[in-house]
C-alpha cells in the first residue's frame, strides 16, 4: 500500500495555460467554472451576492468543531447536473459524474468525470464542449490518470498525465516527465479528496495538487455553515474556499467558494466566483445518487 502522508494532511483540526479567453488553469471543481468562464464579455456583478467575508478569518487554533470524515460521500453512479450562470444570463450546464470503477495497475479505482457544455444561445458566439476525467485510486485517493479534452470556441486542445509509481513522477502525453512527492490529486480529483476529509470549521486542510507541470500543496480553507436553496433542494452546508495559487486569472485577483451539504454525502449544491471577467455562479440542478 502507498503511504499516502504525501498526499493528504490537515491542519486545524495540462499543458501550458493559453490566454484567460480561451482557457482557464483552476483545481478542482472548477473546470465546471473554467469551462463557461472564457466567454466574451463581463458579467453584471452586481447580480451575486457577497461571497463569505474571510478579513477575519481564524487561525488553526482558533477551531472548535471539526466535522468528521465520512466514510464514503458518494456511490458509483453519482450524476450530480448544475445551471451555469455567467452573471443574470444562463450560460450552460455542467455535470460531476461518478459513472464506474475500472481496475488500474491491479487496484480498483473510481472513474471520475466532470463535463460542461454552453447552451445552444451561447453556442452560436463561443461554444464550449469541455470534458476532464480521473482515474482515482479506491483505496489509497490518488490520481492515477487525468484526461481532458476542451473544446472552447476555435480553441481546442487535449492531454493526458500518468502517475508513474516506480520513479515517482507524472508523465504527459508529449512523453515529457516531471517528479511529484508522492500519490498527488488531480484538478478534478481533488474537489472529490475534499469530499472525503474531515473539515475543520475555521481551519484548513492540504493535499499535494499537480497541474501543468507543477506540483503545490493545495490549501482548502473551511469558512463555516450556512443553509441554501437550489432548484435540487434545501442543503444545510459547509462553506469552503480553495486557494487558488495556480496562476492564471484567479491568481489574488478573485475567489471560489463552494457550499457542500453537512452531512455524509458531503454533495456540493453551489459554487460562487468572482473574478477579472465578472461573476459566476454554479447551481444544483438535479440528482442522481447512484449504486451500491
Amino acid at each position: 500500500m502507498m503511504n499516502r502522508t504525501g498526499h493528504s494532511r490537515s491542519v486545524g483540526g495540462g499543458g501550458p495555460v493559453a490566454p484567460w479567453t480561451r482557457r482557464l488553469a483552476l483545481p478542482l471543481a472548477l473546470l465546471l467554472l473554467s469551462a463557461i468562464a472564457p466567454l466574451p464579455g463581463r458579467g453584471q456583478e452586481g447580480a451575486e451576492p457577497e461571497l463569505p467575508d474571510t478579513t477575519t478569518f481564524p487561525t488553526p487554533a482558533a477551531v472548535t468543531d471539526t466535522v468528521a470524515a465520512p466514510p464514503r460521500p458518494f456511490k458509483t453512479g453519482e450524476s450530480l447536473r448544475f445551471a451555469v450562470q455567467y452573471g443574470f444570463i444562463h450560460a450552460g450546464t455542467a455535470w460531476l459524474e461518478v459513472p464506474e470503477v475500472v481496475e488500474w495497475h491491479g487496484r480498483p479505482a473510481w472513474r471520475l468525470v466532470a463535463r460542461a457544455e454552453s447552451n445552444g444561445f451561447f453556442d452560436k458566439m463561443y461554444k464550449v464542449r469541455n470534458r476532464i476525467e480521473s482515474v482515482w485510486d479506491q483505496e489509497e485517493r490518488f490520481s492515477w490518470r487525468y484526461f481532458e479534452d476542451r473544446h472552447e470556441g476555435g480553441y481546442t486542445a487535449n492531454d493526458t498525465i500518468l502517475f508513474e509509481p516506480d520513479s515517482m513522477q507524472m508523465r504527459y502525453k508529449n512523453g515529457m516527465t516531471y517528479p511529484v512527492p508522492g500519490p498527488v490529486q488531480d484538478a478534478l480529483s481533488s474537489f472529490y479528496m475534499t469530499r472525503f476529509h474531515e473539515l475543520p470549521i475555521g481551519g484548513q486542510i492540504t493535499f499535494d495538487y499537480h497541474a501543468s507541470r507543477k506540483t503545490k500543496p493545495m490549501e482548502v480553507r473551511i469558512l463555516g455553515r450556512e443553509k441554501v436553496k437550489t432548484p435540487a433542494g434545501k442543503f444545510s452546508c459547509i462553506v469552503i474556499e480553495p486557494m487558488l495559487k495556480a496562476g492564471g486569472i484567479f491568481k489574488n485577483k478573485g475567489r471560489l467558494v463552494i457550499w457542500l451539504t453537512d452531512d455524509e454525502r458531503r454533495m456540493p449544491v453551489l459554487m460562487k466566483s468572482k473574478v477579472m471577467i465578472g461573476s459566476i455562479k454554479v447551481v444544483l440542478q438535479e440528482v442522481k445518487p447512484g449504486h451500491g
